[in-house]
């Protein structure tokens, strides 16, 4: 039997409503999203860490009021640089290929680059689930 194909979702780019973490509201939707798409377990005190330190890093993509994809970032000293660093990435399957990623991981960059980081990374010890 064969699989059927994932379905993508019917959206226009306007539809996507881009938001920074506003707050302790948004992290459940932060959680469940990753939970949900990333094979690695986090507590809630790894995306506290990550939310109460650098708020502004973490951004939530949302489509007609669901969150479908965010970013969750840090920034800090490595070894003699001020590096940012990209912790956490999701956008829901119905949603890839849409350009959203991009978006998220853009709006997170520009603003570790306003916030004087030199360098960037990204955590790849993560896989998501197929």
């Amino acid at each position: 039997m064969e699989a059927k194909p994932e379905e993508k979702a019917e959206i226009e780019e306007p539809e996507i409503e881009y938001v920074s973490y506003g707050g302790e509201h948004h992290l459940p939707l932060i959680m469940n999203l990753v939970d949900q798409e990333l094979s690695e377990p986090y507590s809630i005190f790894t995306y506290r860490y990550f939310v109460y330190l650098w708020p502004q890093l973490s951004f939530l993509a949302f489509h007609k009021g669901k969150c479908v994809g965010t970013v969750v970032c840090k920034m800090g000293e490595h070894r003699n640089t001020f590096r940012g660093y990209t912790a956490m990435l999701v956008v829901i399957k119905p949603y890839r290929g849409r350009g959203i990623a991009t978006e998220l991981v853009t709006r997170s960059i520009r603003m570790m680059m306003e916030s004087g980081c030199e360098e960037g990374s990204l955590q790849l010890a993560n896989s998501f689930k197929a």
